[in-house]
């Protein structure tokens, strides 16, 4: 029993033994074992230069395609720029100087817009296209047709593919799979975007001013051009345009207008160098109470059969202390009346009391001309050459009491311009709205020529505004409407806000189309003197002004953009600068004389009507 447990000690021994004795046996394992591990070393290691491979032909095939695909960005960066820079050169015409121009500036911006670090140049032949944008109403998209002058649109294609100047774009890494280059193209086509231009007239009483006796001696080397309105009054119209000058150069300088009894002597040239009322053959002066000593309105009265003894009433003033006495004593002189004096042994012996006062139901006054609808009469207009507060003081005090075509023909404008009392006076060269006809007429020719899509419409404003002329590609139709309106035609204040609101409304109704850009144009003296509703506040009021800023405030704030042009001898520039600044858009000024700002509105307009936003549409 006691040999047994050694033996099971040794043999438990043997066992140990025997497992860490078998040393051949061991040595072969761990053998094995390491050459599986290196074997598997060595197969990571093929897979690893596989995959190396596959990753860096993907990182270079990352890079080149970023490369490419930088490439194609600046590519139609370039295309873009170059399109919408010859687009706006477009507004010219169709000449081959315009061809030249654009493609010498779709180059230039070509250039510019380098990709790669490498210029771009453009070929002559096929990479910019002129032609037309053509709407698609199904689409709502305008499309770019190739086609011969006008041109409205222009297509640039920009190249870097072989034989271009700047050739294909090089690639790095897919050299190793035999691509050394890849050749892009790019293209853009950009418009002139069509527009809705609402324009809006002062048809004040005001817009007649330059042509009145107010501002016959201005200091700006001016001259009313009163004669020229007399003249026209039995026409012709005046010439479209109209050139204004001195009355003996103009085209009415050897015609002459219509004439009222005495009314016949036109006298002296209105020249601000040289003229005098006081000694203008062509007014009569009869001052209330005056007595009368005129060898020319003594001889009349002879000449049409009065007797020695109405001549001496008629040229007395001692009993013109009862006005309406004094206003048909007047009229009678002259010889706008006939005095029915009823007295012995003269011209007419019934239809009066005899005695010597010139009473209303004694008088056979003379027609009135046919252009005259209603409203004046003689008697007012001899009450007004004797009181109106504009002949009282300044240059123009020497008209008061002087009677004449040059202070009738004021009375007309001043007191009368409405179509409703005088429907004739539009058919004739009132300033500056003449000035404003022609440049509107000039606007619309541009725009014709450039056959561009653009509609346009009319709004005028006085006391009151109106829309005349619904948006409209008929251009003409605008200017010709225009041609027929004279200054104060429906009324005689300034309301600018009333204008601005009707172009609001139409560049809003659904004659406005909404892929167009939407433009107003201001013209006035730019003194607005009512509220919105059209009463009166005074001249240039703080209220009225506000008004007129508000307005421009909301057409603003529908992106509508506006541009001003200010007008005539006495115009509120600072107020009219405000309005184009809210609107984002500019002031313009005609100063001078007519003739000076006859041609500085054509430029104006001229101008204006070639202002058109481009945009690309491809």
């Amino acid at each position: 029993m006691e040999l047994a447990q050694p033996a099971v000690q040794t043999c438990s021994r043997g066992v140990r033994g025997d497992k860490g004795g078998e040393a051949s046996g061991g040595v072969k394992m761990r053998s094995l074992r390491g050459r599986n591990k290196y074997q598997r070393r060595g197969a990571a290691a093929v897979y690893l230069a596989i995959s190396m491979t596959t990753v860096f032909g993907m990182a270079a095939l990352a890079v080149d395609v970023g490369t490419l695909y930088s490439a194609k960005a600046e590519l139609q960066r370039a295309a873009d720029s170059a399109a919408l820079a010859a687009a706006s050169f477009l507004v010219d015409g169709g000449t081959s100087d315009v061809e030249d121009l654009a493609f010498a500036t779709a180059d230039s911006y070509a250039r510019m817009n380098e990709v790669l670090n490498a210029e771009n140049g453009l070929s002559e032949s096929g990479d910019v296209e002129l032609g037309r944008a053509v709407y698609d109403p199904v689409s709502g998209r305008f499309d770019f047709q190739a086609t011969s002058a006008p041109y409205d649109a222009v297509r640039v294609t920009v190249r870097r593919t072989e034989g271009s100047e700047g050739g294909p774009i090089g690639l790095a890494f897919a050299r190793l799979f035999g691509h050394d280059s890849q050749g892009l193209t790019a293209r853009a086509a950009a418009m002139l975007v069509p527009r809705d231009i609402s324009v809006v007239i002062d048809l004040s009483g005001s817009m007649n001013d330059d042509s009145g006796l107010v501002y016959w001696s201005r200091t700006d080397g001016g001259y009313a051009n009163t004669r020229d309105i007399w003249a026209a009054l039995d026409g012709p119209e005046p010439s479209r345009p109209y050139l204004p000058g001195s009355e003996l150069d103009t085209e009415y300088a050897s015609d002459t207008g219509p004439t009222f009894g005495l009314l016949n002597n036109w006298g002296d040239p209105l020249l601000p160098s040289s003229y005098s009322a006081s000694s203008d053959p062509g007014l009569l002066n009869i001052p209330r109470y005056g007595n009368i000593s005129n060898s020319t309105i003594q001889n009349s009265l002879t000449s049409r059969g009065y007797s020695a003894d109405e001549i001496s009433v008629l040229l007395s003033g001692s009993r013109d202390s009862n006005s309406t006495h004094w206003k048909d004593r007047v009229g009678v002189l002259l010889g706008l009346a006939e005095w029915r004096s009823g007295r012995p042994g003269g011209k007419y012996t019934s239809g009066g009391d005899g005695d010597s006062y010139v009473e209303s139901g004694e008088m056979l006054w003379v027609a009135y001309p046919s252009w005259r609808v209603s409203g004046w009469t003689w008697l007012d207009y001899v009450n007004w050459v004797a009181t109106t507060s504009q002949y009282s003081s300044g240059n123009n005090a020497g008209f008061r009491n002087r009677y004449g075509l040059k202070t009738f023909i004021d009375y007309l404008l001043v007191s009368y311009p409405q179509i409703t009392r005088n429907n004739n006076l539009w058919a004739t060269p009132e300033q500056p709205v003449q000035a404003v006809k022609d440049a509107v007429q000039t606007m619309v020719d541009v725009i014709s020529e450039l056959d561009s899509m653009d509609h346009v419409s009319l709004e005028v404003f006085a006391t009151t505004s109106r829309h005349e002329v619904n948006l409209t590609d008929d251009l003409q139709t605008v200017a010709e409407t225009l041609y027929h309106r004279q200054a104060g035609h429906y009324d005689t204040t300034t309301n600018i806000a009333s204008g601005l609101a009707q172009a609001i409304n139409e560049l809003q109704s659904a004659r406005a189309r909404p892929n167009a850009n939407k433009l107003i144009i201001l013209m006035s003296d730019g003194v607005p003197n009512t509220d919105e509703q059209g009463n009166y506040l005074g001249d240039g009021s703080d209220a009225a002004r506000q008004y007129a800023v508000d307005r421009a405030q909301q057409a603003a704030d529908l992106n509508f953009r506006i541009y001003t042009v200010s007008v005539g001898y006495y115009s509120d520039r600072p107020l009219m600068q405000e309005i184009a600044a809210i609107g984002r858009g500019e002031e313009f000024y005609a100063a001078g004389s007519p003739e000076e700002y006859q041609q500085q509105l054509e430029d104006i307009f001229r101008s204006l009507g070639g202002k058109r936003p481009v945009a690309l549409i491809e």
